[in-house]
């Protein structure tokens, strides 16, 4: 049994038909929208183990290449999907080989994390662990179409909403709210980046994934051209919201999900998000539908906005599954956040080294200029990666670290709510 390539595009059929056959015809209609399409695609990223029958796929996974955001540092990450055996094979060690093969792959590639929504009993095994949050779960945060409907309008005589507005930063100024065209891209870009610093979404996206993914979403059917609004105010793009609007994409609540809901928004220009809350509003009682799903950041405008209007807030969310698979690089990368961090506290006037030891490997960071202060970290690489995310701080540790640092380290790694937006996974 050997783990190869697949050939493309001559076994591309072959794919699609053993995904049909192990995650059902649903399921195949979405892949088949997407595989091989994606922007930096690379048939040596897709692995297969031939069946016994001519031209039959026994096993099948594949990594798409993703960029993780921590600050202002970017993580190239390596997405494992679509790990999957033919009943007749299974039991053989299939999945093991395959895992194996993958992560040789990205040894090569220089991937500094792996990604993983499969079995956490499989991926444990691997050094996986949960260190990013996600929106599919089965609870979901939502607001009623009544209450979207309300947005931009502040009765001075009603106290509540006199301080809301206050609060908010409201000044009911004019604003423009349209759909989304091509030439709006680089303020939408500009807008996505900035969220994704605060860590309201994980995933950091170039052009090119973002013109894919607006096409992709129209082309499998989940989303329409009006389902992207962006908000304009005095003739600059302050906002912008993204829908799906029939149909529901919360796959862990079945019948009860919402089927029109914002699946990621961005922009904290408090009239333009006002705006957009009521025209989504408007556009759900189009839809005749009574509730919207909310698939935003606890903590971004938008929520905020929406919890001013009624928004039922909803804290349970899935999870991501997180490998640190190249902690030197890892670190390279992240020292200009950790910098800035560094820079932004009562530690900004001393240099440190910071060493981090895990169960694998060593690695460090060099932190202002001068005499470094060394500073040593010794856990598990779970726990590293968690620190990294944000997922853990240290205080979720026992040891591993001198105590007369802990106040330094929880500004190096501060605790954050880092979230993988829906977008990304339809």
């Amino acid at each position: 049994m050997n783990v190869r390539a697949v050939r493309w595009p001559e076994e591309q059929e072959a794919i699609l038909d053993h995904i049909r056959l192990t995650y059902g015809a649903e399921e195949y209609e979405q892949v088949a929208t997407w595989y091989g399409t994606q922007p930096g695609f690379d048939p040596a990223n897709c692995l297969v183990i031939d069946g016994d029958q001519e031209g039959e796929i026994a096993a099948h996974a594949t990594l798409l290449p993703r960029q993780i955001q921590i600050g202002e540092s970017i993580l190239p990450t390596a997405e494992i999907s679509l790990l999957s055996v033919l009943e007749p094979y299974q039991g053989r060690g299939y999945e093991g080989l395959l895992l194996e093969a993958l992560h040789r792959r990205m040894s090569e590639r220089e991937y500094v994390l792996g990604l993983s929504f499969g079995d956490p009993w499989l991926f444990d095994s691997w050094g996986y662990d949960y260190a990013v949050g996600m929106y599919l779960t089965n609870f979901e945060s939502e607001i009623s179409t009544e209450g979207a409907l309300r947005a931009g309008q502040w009765s001075q005589e009603h106290s509540y909403e006199r301080r809301m507005a206050e609060r908010l930063g409201a000044r009911s100024r004019e604003v423009t709210v349209r759909r989304f065209y091509s030439d709006d891209l680089p303020v939408v870009q500009a807008l996505y980046a900035q969220e994704s610093a605060r860590g309201h979404y994980v995933f950091a996206r170039d052009q090119d994934t973002w013109v894919w993914q607006i096409e992709h979403l129209l082309r499998s059917g989940r989303g329409e051209a009006d389902d992207f609004l962006v908000a304009e105010v005095d003739g600059r793009l302050a906002a912008y919201a993204r829908l799906v609007s029939q149909g529901p994409v919360n796959t862990f609540r079945d019948t009860q999900a919402a089927r029109f809901s914002v699946i990621e928004a961005a922009g904290d220009h408090p009239d333009a998000v006002e705006a957009l809350l009521a025209q989504i509003g408007r556009m759900a009682q189009s839809f005749n539908v009574d509730r919207i799903g909310l698939f935003v950041h606890p903590q971004s405008a938008f929520m905020q906005h929406a919890l001013v209007r009624g928004a039922r807030l909803r804290f349970f969310t899935g999870a991501g599954l997180l490998r640190l698979h190249n902690l030197a690089l890892a670190l390279y990368l992240l020292e200009p956040t950790l910098e800035a961090r560094r820079l932004n506290s009562r530690f900004a006037s001393r240099p440190y080294r910071l060493i981090i030891t895990t169960e694998q490997e060593q690695a460090e960071a060099f932190l202002g200029m001068g005499e470094p202060e060394i500073v040593e970290l010794e856990a598990p690489s779970t726990s590293v990666v968690r620190l990294m995310t944000g997922w853990y701080t240290i205080d979720n540790l026992s040891m591993g670290y001198a105590e007369r640092y802990a106040d330094l380290l929880r500004v190096l790694f501060p605790r954050r709510d880092p979230k993988i937006g829906l977008a990304d996974l339809l």
